[in-house]
């Protein structure tokens, strides 16, 4: 006796079927991957920016001193713009990131517009000590209350922050700066043009920790 005449459509559907519970299943094990890989990357950046500066991140507004006894506030500036270069006297990274800091300083001088205060976290002396050794010109503040460094995300250094007027970071960079890269975005952040057309030059010198 041969096969009934349905049979085969049958067997048929019964294919088309289980072809498209498995497409269903491959589908929603994507979703699933591409969800799941989402909430890490959320849960990545929010554990990074417990620790680290992030662009429209709020700056605290902390009042201190500078090397010469003169208050200042740090975080919400009078100008439109404020750069802090935070800096350490046991970061080891800090005296080959002082020649270009040094150079940034030159080129904002000659615009009103900015305020760049270097942050030492030590003692005063020290940070004195220190500023001079980098050949640092301009004014220079010491901040060592842990508390108000970390509302700064001032937790590993050399740190460089560009806050606008209202107090918002516009641009960060955290660790060693040795080239011009870094310099012409913290620039560009402040809608500078890089050197005013003259390119920054990073003058390199013995720079010493004392």
């Amino acid at each position: 006796m041969g096969a009934p005449v349905g049979a085969p459509m049958a067997d048929t559907r019964k294919i088309l079927w289980l072809v498209a519970a498995l497409a269903l299943s491959l589908l929603l094990m994507g979703l699933l991957y591409a969800q799941n890989r989402h909430l890490r990357l959320v849960r990545d950046e929010l554990q990074s920016r417990a620790f680290q500066p992030y662009v429209e991140m709020w700056l605290p507004e902390v009042w201190t001193k500078t090397l010469d006894g003169v208050p200042i506030r740090l975080g919400t500036p009078p100008a439109r713009y404020q750069v802090l270069y935070f800096f350490a006297q046991d970061c080891p990274l800090c005296p080959g990131s002082a020649p270009a800091v040094r150079a940034l300083a030159q080129r904002l001088s000659r615009d009103p517009s900015v305020e760049m205060v270097g942050v030492g976290t030590g003692k005063p002396d020290a940070v004195r000590r220190q500023a001079a050794g980098y050949g640092f010109r301009f004014p220079v503040a010491t901040l060592s209350d842990r508390r108000a460094l970390a509302l700064f995300k001032a937790n590993s250094m050399p740190l460089l922050l560009v806050a606008d007027a209202d107090g918002q970071v516009r641009y960060w960079h955290g660790g060693a700066i040795e080239d011009a890269a870094a310099l012409d975005d913290a620039l560009a952040a402040m809608g500078l043009a890089q050197g005013n057309g003259e390119p920054i030059v990073i003058e390199r010198g013995a720079e010493s920790q004392d």
